[in-house]
C-alpha cells in the first residue's frame, strides 16, 4: 500500500511539472508574438479628418436637411431662365392669325397680293377705305409683338447679362416698337395734310403697312423654331430672320421711291430733309432707346 501511494505521488508530481513547463512555454511564446506584433510600425489615425468627413458628408439626403440643398465650392449653380410665358405669347399670336384668317379671309388675300405686286397694291390702296379696321389693327399688333420677341431672343443671345432677363422686358420692347410705329404713321399723315400730298402719303403708308404685316406673319414660325431649337441652330435661324427683314426693307425702299419720285424731282431739298428726319432719325433713335433700356 505504501508503494502504491508513493507511485501515485510521483505521477502527480511529474504531471504538475509538465503542466508548469508547458504553461511557461506558452506564455513565453505569447510574449514573442506580442513583441513581434508590437515591433510593427503603426500609422497614426487622424481623427480630425474622420470627424470632418462625418460632419460634412459629400451627399446629404433632402429628407434629413428639410428640403434645403447643400452647395459645395466645386459646384456651380446653373441659372435657368423661365421662358414658358414666351410660348404662350407665341401661341396667342398663332391663335390671332388663325381667327383673322377665318374671319377676314379677303383681307389676307389682298395683303399677300399687294405684297407680291406693286400694281395690285396701288389699286387696292386707291379702292380701300382710309379707316382703321379690326383686321388691320390686329395684324399690326402681331407685327409689333413678333418683332419684340425676336429682338429679345437676339439680344439675349449676344448679351446674356442684359436686363432683358427680366420677364417685364418684353413690355418695354413692345412699347418701343408701338411708339415708333405710331409716331411714324402720325408724322406721315401730318406731312401729307401739311403739303397737300395726302394721296402719295396714303399710298406709301399702305405699302408700308402691307409689308410690315407680311413680315410679322412670316416671323411667327421663325419664332417658334427659335424658341424650341437649341443654341447651336440659332445662327441659321437668325440668318433666315435677317433675310426676311432685308427683303422687307428693300421692298419698302423701292416702293417708297416709286411713290415719291415725283416729289423728289419737284423739291429735292425737302425730300432729303424728309429722308433724314422721317426715315433715318427714327431708326437711330430706336437703337439709342433700345440700348439704354434693354442692354
Amino acid at each position: 500500500m505504501k508503494a502504491f501511494l508513493f507511485v501515485v505521488i510521483l505521477f502527480l508530481c511529474s504531471h504538475a511539472t509538465y503542466a508548469q513547463d508547458a504553461s511557461s512555454e506558452l506564455f513565453s511564446g505569447d510574449d514573442t508574438v506580442t513583441t513581434a506584433a508590437d515591433t510593427t510600425p503603426h500609422k497614426p489615425i487622424d481623427t480630425t479628418v474622420i470627424k470632418k468627413s462625418i460632419e460634412d458628408p459629400f451627399y446629404v439626403s433632402p429628407f434629413l436637411t428639410g428640403g434645403k440643398p447643400i452647395w459645395f465650392d466645386i459646384e456651380q449653380q446653373r441659372q435657368r431662365r423661365n421662358d414658358a410665358w414666351i410660348f404662350f405669347v407665341l401661341l396667342q399670336l398663332l391663335i390671332v392669325l388663325t381667327v383673322l384668317k377665318l374671319a377676314f379671309s379677303n383681307d389676307f388675300e389682298n395683303l399677300f397680293r399687294s405684297f407680291g405686286n406693286s400694281n395690285i397694291a396701288s389699286q387696292i390702296g386707291r379702292t380701300s377705305k382710309d379707316d382703321i379696321t379690326l383686321s388691320s389693327v390686329m395684324m399690326s399688333i402681331v407685327f409689333i409683338t413678333a418683332m419684340s420677341v425676336l429682338c429679345r431672343f437676339v439680344l439675349l443671345h449676344f448679351y446674356p447679362t442684359s436686363s432683358l432677363q427680366n420677364n417685364f422686358s418684353i413690355v418695354v420692347l413692345i412699347f418701343l416698337f408701338t411708339f415708333f410705329f405710331v409716331a411714324k404713321y402720325a408724322l406721315l399723315k401730318y406731312i401729307g395734310n401739311l403739303f397737300d400730298i395726302a394721296a402719295e402719303v396714303d399710298e406709301y403708308l399702305f405699302n408700308l403697312s402691307a409689308i410690315t404685316k407680311t413680315i410679322g406673319i412670316s416671323m411667327v414660325p421663325i419664332l417658334f423654331v427659335m424658341y424650341a431649337s437649341s443654341e447651336k441652330y440659332f445662327t441659321f435661324i437668325f440668318v433666315a430672320s435677317v433675310i426676311i427683314l432685308c427683303v422687307g426693307i428693300v421692298m419698302i425702299v423701292v416702293r417708297g421711291l416709286s411713290t415719291s419720285y415725283k416729289l423728289m424731282y419737284s423739291s429735292v431739298y425737302h425730300f432729303l430733309i424728309y429722308i433724314c428726319v422721317g426715315e433715318i432719325l427714327p431708326v437711330f433713335l430706336f437703337i439709342k432707346f433700345l440700348t439704354k433700356t434693354a442692354i
